[in-house]
């Protein structure tokens, strides 16, 4: 059974949404995916589609993402 509030499988929009709550104030967000093994398509698709999407301004990047993570980043980015 899986654990949603396991912190190295981020799976789900809601986790997303908390995980970004506030972060519209910044200019530059680094976020970092280290002991993290999975992201979900949807957590993927919360921050790096539709929060980028709507605040342009914000420059996400991240660090420390093993392939797996990756992989679901940059199908979420449509690359």
């Amino acid at each position: 059974m899986h654990d949603q509030n396991d912190d190295s499988n981020l799976t789900v929009r809601s986790q997303a949404k908390r995980l970004l709550a506030g972060l519209q104030l910044f200019k530059e967000v680094v976020l970092d995916f280290a002991n993290v093994e999975t992201i979900g398509h949807s957590f993927a698709d919360e921050v790096f589609r539709v929060f980028v999407n709507g605040h342009p301004d914000v420059k996400i990047s991240f660090v420390n993402a093993n392939d797996d993570v990756q992989k679901m980043i940059r199908r979420a980015q449509g690359t």
